[in-house]
């Protein structure tokens, strides 16, 4: 592997390592993220859940429809993990090189793979964090059904606290497990270059990171957490 392609890896591994940690923290804008706000507006709809006059079915509803949607994301992500397994182990029956021949002839075999490998590695990546958000999801049902009723003597600002502390890492995975698609999207670059891989890479972040700092989206949450606080 020449110099290029190691230094657009190295610089993916270095970006995908890098990026969850500091958008959980909040950057590039620490007051005004919406990986931030939205555990403010979380503990405000948990503390809602303690109070509100119904018996949880609308939030048992939204919680319900998130396990669905990591569900289906899920499945999504191992029908292609398949069939990207495909193009390293099957040989078809026309040319005598099988897809590697078709589709990569000017790279060795044990490169093309590498490149199918770093796709396939963000999906289980993402994969791993959808089976751990649909997990997570089903705790906060759980722990939301053993909240005590209104009728009961209880500690609002405690069960509050416990109830934040299931939902957000569960919704994070959720969300984390989204972001990868967009390390895909830039892994994929990688057939048709290093250059076009790193550019790729930059693009992809760059996007990843207006949607979560100044899109009409993150401006939303952001009034709404002005409005809680």
């Amino acid at each position: 592997m020449d110099f290029l392609n190691v230094a657009a890896i190295v610089f993916f591994l270095l970006v995908w390592v890098a990026v969850e940690p500091l958008m959980a923290a909040g950057w590039p804008r620490k007051n005004d993220s919406l990986s931030v706000d939205m555990v403010r507006v979380r503990a405000a709809w948990m503390r809602e859940v303690l109070t509100r006059d119904n018996n949880f079915i609308g939030d048992a509803a939204i919680l319900g429809h998130t396990i669905n949607s990591a569900s289906f994301f899920g499945s999504a992500n191992l029908i292609v993990i398949v069939g990207l397994s495909g193009a390293l182990f099957m040989e078809p029956n026309y040319g005598s090189g099988g897809l590697i021949a078709v589709f990569a002839a000017q790279d060795p075999a044990w490169f093309f793979q590498c490149k199918v490998l770093l796709i396939m590695a963000t999906l289980l990546r993402g994969l791993s964090d959808f089976i751990w958000a649909v997990r997570q999801i089903n705790y906060c049902l759980a722990a939301i059904g053993a909240s005590p009723s209104r009728d009961e003597e209880r500690d609002i600002a405690g069960w509050t606290n416990a109830l934040t502390l299931v939902l957000n890492p569960a919704l994070r995975s959720f969300s984390v497990g989204v972001r990868s698609y967009y390390f895909t999207f830039a892994a994929a670059f990688w057939f048709l270059g290093p250059i076009p891989f790193a550019v790729a890479t930059i693009l992809s972040v760059g996007v990843l990171i207006r949607r979560q700092s100044w899109s009409d989206a993150a401006k939303g949450i952001m009034a709404i957490r002005k409005l809680l606080d």
